[in-house]
C-alpha cells in the first residue's frame, strides 16, 4: 500500500534542509549502488559529516508524523540522506536492496521519499511505481512524503528542467509481510471510521476492531 504523508516537514525544517543542500558536497549517487547501470543522480555521502544534520531532521520529522506508525509499523530506519537530480538525471527501473550494510544488517521493508523541491520548480522527476502493466507517477508538494513497499519495482523519471531535491530513507518494519501490513492498515482505517461517528460509535465494534488489530500485530510481528 502506498501512503501519502502530508506536511512531514515544518516550514523552518524545509528551509534548513534546502540551505544545507545548497552548501553541501554532492557525490555520484552510485556510491550507494555501484552495480546499477541506470542510476544517474547525486547525493550527500553517508560518510560525510554534512549528512548528520539533515539525516536527523528527516528522521525526527518522519517519526513524529501521526500516520507513520500505521503506514510502516517502523522498527528501524536507515540514516536518511539528501538526493539531487539535475536536468538529464534519472534512476531507471529497479528494486531497492533487501539488506542494508548497517551493524547489524537492516532489512528494507518500506521505502520513503520526502520531497524537498516544489513540484513547479522542476519538470519530470516523477517517482514511478510499477503496478502491473501500469506505473503510478508521484510528485508531491515540498514537505510531503510517500511510503511504499520496498518490494515494488520503481524508477525516477528523467528531470528535464530545474532540480529535484528529495530526502530518501528505508525502514525495517515490525511487520515484514506487505500484505499483512495492508490488512492491519485496513483494520485501523475501519476503527477510525467508527471512532469518527462520535457519540454514535458502537463501543463493542471499537473493542473488537482494537482487539483484532492488536492480535494480528502480535501474530505477525517479528519483535
Amino acid at each position: 500500500m502506498i501512503h501519502h504523508l502530508r506536511n512531514v516537514l515544518e516550514p523552518a525544517e524545509l528551509a534548513n534542509l534546502r540551505a544545507i543542500a545548497a552548501r553541501a558536497q554532492f557525490v555520484d549517487g552510485r556510491i550507494s549502488n555501484q552495480h546499477h547501470p541506470l542510476k544517474n543522480n547525486q547525493q550527500i555521502a553517508q560518510s560525510d559529516p554534512a549528512a548528520i544534520e539533515p539525516g536527523k531532521i528527516l528522521r525526527d520529522a518522519l517519526f513524529r508524523h501521526p500516520n507513520m506508525r500505521v503506514g510502516a509499523f517502523p522498527r528501524n530506519m536507515a540514516n536518511p540522506t539528501i538526493s539531487r537530480y539535475e536536468p538529464g538525471m534519472k534512476y531507471g527501473w529497479h528494486m531497492d536492496e533487501a539488506l542494508f550494510p548497517s551493524t547489524p544488517p537492516m532489512r528494507s521493508d518500506v521505502s520513503c521519499t520526502v520531497f524537498l523541491s516544489d513540484p513547479e520548480d522542476y519538470d519530470g522527476g516523477e517517482l514511478m511505481i510499477s503496478q502491473g502493466q501500469h506505473a503510478l507517477p508521484i510528485k508531491f508538494p515540498a514537505g510531503d512524503a510517500v511510503l511504499y513497499p520496498s518490494t515494488t519495482i520503481h524508477q525516477v523519471a528523467a528531470v528535464t528542467r530545474g532540480v529535484r531535491l528529495v530526502g530518501i530513507t528505508w525502514l525495517q518494519s515490525y511487520v515484514p509481510n506487505a500484505q499483512h501490513r495492508e490488512l492491519l492498515q485496513q483494520v485501523e482505517e475501519a476503527r477510525e471510521i467508527e471512532m469518527n461517528r462520535g457519540e454514535q460509535a458502537d463501543l463493542r465494534m471499537l473493542l473488537m476492531l482494537g482487539a483484532l488489530r492488536n492480535n494480528l500485530f502480535r501474530m505477525w510481528s517479528d519483535a
